[in-house]
Order: structure tokens, then sequence, then C-alpha cells
């Protein structure tokens, strides 16, 4: 599987955690909430040092 299909998927996931952060805030249970939006962050993070790291190495 290549490497960009790969964080697509990635960044898809963090999507659905970020939804499911809303849903949990909707519902009012805060500690889910704060759960799934670190976990979407923490996948998004991953995904955008990839992104750039492809950027640099473009650049060369």
């Amino acid at each position: 599987m290549p490497l960009a299909q790969v964080y697509q998927i990635k960044a898809e996931i963090a999507q659905a955690f970020f939804q499911l952060g809303v849903t949990y805030s909707a519902i009012g249970n805060t500690a889910k909430t704060g759960e799934m939006l670190c976990q979407a962050d923490q996948l998004l993070s991953e995904v955008e040092a990839v992104r750039k790291i492809e950027q640099a190495l473009r650049q060369l």
C-alpha cells in the first residue's frame, strides 16, 4: 500500500474521531469528547508532519 494512501486513510479516520467527539459533546460526555478529539488531533498531526516532509523533499 503506497504511503500516500496510508496517510489519506489516517486523515479519514481522524475525521471520524472528530465526528465522534462532536457526538459525545452533544450528549454531554466530556471525557469521551476529549478522548476522541485528542485522537483526531494526533492523527492529523502525523498526516501534517508527513506532508511537510514530502514538501521539503520535493524542494531539494
